[in-house]
């Protein structure tokens, strides 16, 4: 028996097209528009709030904002899937347009080997967190602070303001130094314990005054005080500032560190 002919095949498909196929298809589409919006908006909210009491470590940024994207693209993938099933004739299309169902997983699957390595790849940074937002490291000769970790990409900005876009599988795979833990480098961390009776939020308020003003801080980027731990011990305040260079860090940690003990020692006796 002769196959049907391609233009008898599309009369077909239309003539078994209802319009509840596509009510039902718009209407899963508009609800992950929906969903993907109040993601993103909660997701903001909860990173501006943290931001604002002065909580939000790079760890938890850099968490909050891969946990995002990997939401919203299993949003979209589900949505995707069940308004593609309310056309089941596509599926005849595709077998027509390639030679097998085996052909088709094989293209399918050899095209997004790439990009699934990538996803895999973001999460697994996103919670190994070899590299954290705000950290400066040094990739293939280039040197730069992370701004954005994506889903399947990094973005590093460069020392001239140019972006360093890296794939995450990339970044997972290869060896990466990082000069923001543990090594010198031109990002300012100094840690200021204020004991339990000290005033831990003019502290926080001397240092990042002392970031603002001082004439090595690189302007591109916004210096943010975190507070790390509260506990019986006090309190664990951290400055996160990028400077010009390693000896501007070095020396805005000390002029930081100098101003909270000034403050730390008035309010002591």
């Amino acid at each position: 028996m002769l196959p049907s002919p391609p233009v008898e095949s599309a009369t077909n498909f239309l003539a078994d097209l209802h319009p509840g196929h596509f009510i039902t298809a718009g209407v899963v589409v508009a609800l992950a528009i929906a969903l993907s919006r109040f993601i993103n908006v909660m997701f903001k909210r909860a990173i501006e709030h943290q931001r604002k009491r002065g909580t939000l470590l790079p760890e938890t940024a850099t968490q909050l904002q891969v946990t995002r994207r990997l939401l919203n693209a299993g949003v979209w993938l589900v949505a995707g899937g069940i308004a593609l099933a309310q056309f089941p004739e596509l599926r005849v299309l595709s077998a027509g347009l390639l030679a097998s169902a085996g052909l088709s997983g094989l293209v399918v699957g050899f095209a997004a080997r790439g990009t699934l390595g990538n996803a895999i790849a973001g999460i697994t940074i996103a919670f190994s967190q070899p590299v954290r937002l705000g950290d400066d490291i040094e990739l293939r000769g280039e040197r730069g602070v992370v701004e954005d970790i994506h889903l399947l990409f990094t973005v590093l900005r460069l020392a001239d303001g140019k972006r360093f876009i890296i794939p995450n599988d990339t970044l997972a795979t290869e060896v990466v130094k990082n000069l923001t833990m543990g090594g010198v480098t031109r990002v300012a961390r100094p840690e200021v314990l204020v004991p339990p009776r000290g005033d831990a939020a003019a502290v926080r308020g001397a240092m990042m005054a002392e970031a603002m003003g001082y004439e090595g801080l690189d302007k591109t980027t916004t210096p943010e005080v975190y507070w790390v731990r509260i506990d019986e011990r006090g309190t664990l305040l951290r400055l996160v500032a990028t400077c010009a260079d390693a000896g501007a860090a070095d020396r805005l940690v000390q002029k930081t560190m100098a101003r909270a003990a000034a403050i730390v020692f008035r309010n002591s006796l």
